[in-house]
């Protein structure tokens, strides 16, 4: 992700289809069951696909040969990455690989440990397909097998507008930890598209990205070009228990910690959970260093979130504040109201979620979902129930169960609030 935080940009309707001048980069690792679909998704918008095929045993390469028939594409470039022909690329999953060095903090890493080898450098894993790519193909697309891009006629708007502008990438939005009726839990901006030239390169052991590229000269595209982790690969071996963790951990600790601030706050994100300690560690390390306000607001959060899972919702508050002053945005301001709450702090959990409300406007590239939004309405209509302004709270609950009408608990709590309305008014 750019350190660009400039306006995003519009487009304001798709674009026609022009020529083809994008091609597909993929790494996917036994997406038989996804990748067709989306191939069915993009294939009419793109000459070709590369493919990196890491420790791939089922019909992936027959689907994408078959998928590049069915839409006149180039003959498909795949290229087989696994333990034995990429050594150097790949880390055995015991205990020992991960007490290489020194602990930062005393932890020790506990598992699970799967006993095999396991790809620990994604991004030199991508590069050897990115290298590949035809020198004639303008822009590359990169996806992953089980995405699908919810408006992929808006691709040759998007190609065109970077031409205009003479930009060398695009950003747009990336929806994960989608909710069951389909809300983003997460949603950030994504690289997707970048132009196809040798000193644009990938980078980072995981979570990896592009470099190579004046940050300035990246858009932040709003609105097209959307895409969607679905997360419904039934590809077998495609979920290693706390990959990402293992990987940062274990490079973290071979390089004695002499680490980026990208890869401090990347491990704090992974570890934060089972080594909350070496999490906090990490965020201060990191916020001295870093030049981005978003992500140290980011960092800040993840501090709250620490505190708050030990129920020191008072330093959690502290950290959720200084995230806001950080980078105000919107989850900081979910956060804090939730830590409010939790401390029986009423009128202020409902400030701070009107302060976030506020910032709904302002673009976050980092840091967004609009699920979180509505769990802290519930919440929220709770404090102001305590607070006896039932109107507003019958209102709040209203907008939470247009998002989740099936939530029997949610129901439940909006019939009481609308008798207490009734009672208030007779």
């Amino acid at each position: 992700m750019s350190d660009n935080t400039r306006e995003a940009i519009k487009l304001a309707s798709p674009a026609e289809a022009g020529p083809k001048q994008v091609a597909l980069h993929l790494m996917v690792k036994n997406g038989m069951s996804v990748v067709g679909r989306l191939l069915d998704c993009v294939g009419p918008y793109v000459t070709g696909v590369v493919a990196v095929l890491n420790d791939c045993t089922d019909r992936t390469a027959d689907v994408i040969a078959e998928k590049s028939l069915l839409y006149s594409l180039a003959p498909p470039v795949l290229v087989t990455v696994n333990s034995s022909n990429h050594p150097e690329l790949y880390i055995y999953d015991v205990p020992e690989t991960y007490a290489v060095g020194e602990p930062l903090v005393g932890e020790v890493y506990e598992g699970p440990f799967t006993h095999r080898y396991i790809l620990a450098d994604w991004a030199g894993a991508r590069n050897l397909g990115w290298d590949m790519h035809p020198v004639a193909v303008r822009w590359r697309l990169f996806l992953d097998a089980d995405d699908v891009v919810v408006d992929p006629q808006s691709l040759p708007g998007v190609c065109r507008m970077l031409d205009q502008n003479g930009l060398a990438a695009a950003a747009t939005r990336y929806h994960y930890e989608v909710s069951s009726n389909g809300m983003p839990r997460v949603a950030t901006f994504r690289e997707r598209l970048a132009r196809g030239v040798p000193e644009i390169k990938w980078s980072g052991y995981v979570h990896e990205g592009l470099v190579g590229f004046d940050p300035r000269k990246v858009a932040q595209v709003d609105g097209s070009l959307v895409v969607r982790d679905m997360r419904d690969s039934e590809g077998t071996g495609i979920r290693i228990p706390g990959r990402n963790l293992k990987v940062l951990y274990y490079h973290a600790r071979r390089r004695s910690w002499q680490i980026t601030p990208r890869e401090m706050v990347y491990l704090a994100a992974e570890s934060r959970v089972i080594m909350p300690r070496l999490a906090a560690k990490l965020i201060e390390m990191y916020l001295p260093v870093s030049r981005w306000p978003e992500e140290q607001s980011w960092a800040a959060s993840m501090m709250g979130e620490i505190y708050e899972n030990e129920e020191d919702y008072v330093s959690a508050s502290h950290w959720y504040e200084r995230a806001h002053e950080l980078y105000p945005g919107v989850l900081p301001n979910m956060r804090l109201a939730r830590a409010r709450f939790r401390q029986g702090l009423w009128a202020e959990a409902v400030s701070a979620y009107e302060r976030g409300i506020g910032l709904k406007n302002k673009i976050q590239l980092l840091d967004g979902g609009e699920a979180h939004e509505s769990a802290t309405q519930v919440l929220v209509a709770a404090c102001l129930r305590k607070l006896g302004r039932i109107e507003e709270a019958v209102r709040l609950c209203e907008e939470a169960r247009s998002q989740y009408p099936h939530v029997a608990a949610l129901k439940e709590m909006h019939e009481n609030l609308v008798r207490d309305e009734a009672r208030s008014r007779s």
